[in-house]
């Protein structure tokens, strides 16, 4: 563990976003562009990077030739923050692009608000569920409202019944959070759905409750109030 500060701009010391592309791609998959190589400041050689996966930053450490990586959390001693996590969350954002398109698969709204957020949930995600009172209470308060975009896991068994229903019987945030379920699985629900788990994979989103806010940035896990504010500042 490390006192950094990894804000660094970028250095001939480090190896180039090219090269780094070419040291890791064997290890990731998935397509996925470098956004930032820069020197770890006070500890020489050690070289952070940060690349994205869809929506999705990853952020670890190379040394100055980019022969070897580290992954894993660096941990600000003097002050307890976790650095890795905190540069992750300043990646978390989506382009304007990715908004026009994320805007197209909204399922529910709820509220009046000119602010809004984007709530990707599944209906039986029990985070989502904890999640649901904070989000609807906050958006009371601020005037913001909530664009629910349904994203079933297969880990739930009854999610997906449960998303189609809500769309095909044109449910609201009430009935989502209740657990409404119905026979109807209509045809537009199903490829309303099946069209949100496609955009999911294309963004890199693997989980619930993930939340994206009108000024793109995005927060994944249970929400303090705090972590909403930020999505529409």
């Amino acid at each position: 563990m490390f006192s950094i500060n990894a804000c660094g701009q970028s250095s001939a010391k480090c190896p180039t976003k090219e090269q780094v592309k070419t040291s890791v791609k064997d290890f990731i998959p998935q397509d996925f562009s470098v956004e930032s190589v820069s020197q770890v400041q006070n500890i020489d050689g050690l070289c952070e990077v940060v690349i994205k996966v869809g929506t999705q930053p990853l952020v670890f450490y190379m040394d100055s030739k980019g022969e070897y990586l580290l992954a894993g959390n660096l941990i600000s001693v003097k002050d307890k923050k976790n650095i890795t996590r905190d540069r992750q969350q300043e990646f978390m954002k989506v382009s304007a692009d990715q908004l026009k398109e994320i805007e197209k698969h909204v399922n529910v709204r709820h509220g009046e608000g000119d602010r809004y957020i984007y709530f990707i949930t599944d209906p039986d995600c029990p985070f989502c569920k904890r999640s649901n009172p904070i989000v609807e209470e906050w958006a009371k308060k601020n005037n913001v409202q909530i664009r629910l975009i349904f994203f079933p896991l297969p880990i739930h068994p009854e999610a997906f019944v449960k998303a189609v229903s809500v769309i095909c019987d044109k449910k609201g945030f009430k009935e989502y959070a209740e657990g409404y379920i119905s026979q109807n699985q209509c045809e537009e629900g199903k490829k309303a759905v099946e069209a949100n788990l496609e955009l999911m994979e294309k963004l890199g989103i693997g989980g619930t409750p993930t939340f994206i806010g009108m000024n793109g940035r995005m927060h994944s896990g249970l929400p303090t109030e705090e972590d909403l504010n930020k999505l529409i500042n």
